[in-house]
């Protein structure tokens, strides 16, 4: 089982990086089609506010990927889920944010994280880090 990080679906979206959204774009389908990935709602959250940010994109436009990104479970984060992020933040020195994707994912039972900001290969909570923008350079 899977879980996709935030940064492939802004790379999904973004249209000025076209080799990334192509394989973010491939990713996601294939995970939609296969039913091995899951996301939780935080990533829908982030993804909301860097599209507006970042990319530009309109609420209408936004609304559109969102809908497309449900077509994957999407799972809540609880108040658990918070306070383990504390420890996972402390013990492998990362953002608060990132903590709580890796909880979040380990707690559904996924044994890979796709992710291009953690180190590539790198087990944390019991699951391998994946990047799959590696190859792009």
């Amino acid at each position: 089982m899977r879980f996709i990080d935030t940064n492939v679906f802004v790379y999904a979206a973004d249209s000025k990086n076209s080799a990334k959204r192509a394989v973010a774009r491939k990713l996601i389908t294939t995970a939609v089609s296969s039913g091995g990935c899951r996301i939780n709602v935080q990533v829908l959250n982030e993804f909301a506010s860097v599209a507006h940010r970042k990319l530009g994109l309109t609420n209408d436009e936004i609304k559109a990927y969102l809908e497309m990104f449900r077509a994957l479970p999407v799972l809540p984060v609880s108040a658990d889920v918070t306070e383990k992020g504390l420890d996972v933040m402390e013990r492998y020195e990362l953002q608060f944010y990132d903590a709580l994707l890796l909880v979040s994912a380990s707690e559904s039972g996924c044994d890979e994280f796709i992710t291009e900001d953690l180190n590539d290969g790198q087990i944390y909570c019991g699951m391998k880090a994946v990047n799959p923008f590696k190859k792009l350079g």
